[in-house]
């Protein structure tokens, strides 16, 4: 009798579990999309907020977080001041910070980690070029390292190394390449859940198109 109650009890909490798992998931599933769909700076902070509220509902789940981290990223986007905008990339980061406590080597963390820093470098690049630069590419290397055939990685990296090449005046063909190769993996990409990120196509359009532009400027020079 002791035994069949201790295997009730476990059916029971199995059950719970799931029950909560899927209502987890579901909310996920409604809310990210807001993220896209936001079209003003409140609703990227109410979404945000709804993030934070559902990481301190689910304490083990690190999406909650990286997605509030994200929607600080979009909110700083359409920010001009760039003290303010400074500012929201902070936040950003903090609940970046809660994600990596709960997941360790996560390429998707680091990579958004090394992101937020590089859009930080444009608040004050005569200052943060130095000192953020070498934390960034070292941010995008584990990344990379961790998980090779990630597309918003290889999108990054060849954002920053597209933006070194501009100031300096050097080459862009391996930030290009870097470009070309995201594009493929984003249209290939089969995320590892319906929560997982699987989000940066439409930027890596846009830089596909920057390095036509600045490709065919350096032929015209030659």
């Amino acid at each position: 009798m002791k035994s069949l109650n201790i295997l009730i009890v476990f059916v029971i909490a199995a059950t719970f579990a799931h029950a909560q798992n899927k209502k987890y998931i579901k909310t996920m599933e409604t809310s990210i999309p807001t993220i896209f769909q936001a079209e003003s700076t409140e609703s990227l902070d109410a979404t945000a907020n709804k993030f934070d509220r559902i990481g301190q509902a689910e304490e083990s789940e690190w999406e909650p977080y990286y997605y509030a981290a994200l929607s600080h990223v979009f909110k700083a986007f359409r920010i001009e001041d760039l003290q303010a905008k400074d500012k929201v990339l902070d936040q950003a980061l903090v609940s970046l910070g809660k994600a990596g406590m709960l997941s360790e080597n996560n390429s998707e963390i680091i990579a958004l980690q090394g992101f937020i820093n590089m859009i930080k470098i444009g608040v004050d690049p005569g200052t943060r070029g130095q000192t953020l630069s070498p934390k960034i590419m070292a941010d995008f290397g584990k990344a990379m390292e961790l998980a090779p055939n990630n597309p918003r990685t290889n999108l990054f990296m060849g954002q920053m190394l597209f933006g070194t090449a501009q100031f300096f005046g050097t080459g862009v063909e391996d930030a290009c390449a870097l470009v070309d190769k995201s594009m493929a993996l984003f249209e290939s990409e089969k995320p590892a859940s319906s929560i997982a990120p699987s989000w940066g196509l439409y930027s890596a359009k846009q830089y596909k198109q920057q390095c036509e532009s600045a490709l065919a400027k350096k032929e015209s020079q030659e």
